[in-house]
């Protein structure tokens, strides 16, 4: 695979690696901490089901993953994942929940599974596993229950949207390779 080369032509170092993980890490932290689409997905898909903003908001949080990945190579997807579950967990607790304790920690594993997948065999199948492990989680400790029919539609939501982020970061970066900005 080739990888973006730097302004000068050279690889990127691995100062400019950890400033595109950390950029990375800090959109998809910005995404769900503040970007509210609760109203708007009740809305169009009333069905029963938490997480669906992670299930819309695959598509930009696997492309963000993918980015890094694909601009710097193997692993940087991975510590894109890890570092914005960091922030989010420093900010409050996984989606709030701070009963069971553990919840946080199957939020952060559910991100590491995220990035290892979407890394190895793609942003769908890695987006799905995410919100799978979420739901898992909720679900064993009693918080939420979801429909089947809920889960089967946004089980394929998250595969379709997830996938579809990580062919728009692929793309972007072979247009980037073939096509220098400076």
């Amino acid at each position: 695979m080739k990888y973006v080369k730097s302004v000068s032509g050279e690889s990127l170092g691995p100062v400019e690696r950890m400033l595109i993980t950390i950029i990375s890490a800090y959109i998809i932290f910005t995404l769900l901490m503040y970007l509210n689409l609760k109203p708007f997905l009740e809305t169009i898909l009333p069905l029963k089901a938490p997480f669906k903003n992670l299930v819309v908001l695959g598509f930009l949080t696997v492309f963000w993953i993918s980015l890094p990945y694909r601009f710097c190579g193997r692993g940087y997807g991975i510590a894109t994942a890890l570092l914005s579950v960091s922030f989010c967990l420093f900010v409050s607790p996984w989606y709030g929940i701070v009963e069971p304790y553990w919840f946080s920690v199957a939020g952060f594993f559910s991100f590491l599974l995220l990035g290892v997948l979407t890394e190895y065999v793609n942003g769908g199948v890695g987006n799905l596993a995410c919100i799978l492990l979420n739901w898992a989680a909720a679900l064993y400790a009693g918080i939420v229950k979801i429909s089947p029919e809920a889960a089967v539609v946004l089980g394929i939501l998250a595969f379709v949207s997830g996938y579809a982020g990580d062919v728009a970061a692929k793309r972007v970066v072979r247009y980037l390779v073939t096509h220098p900005i400076f």
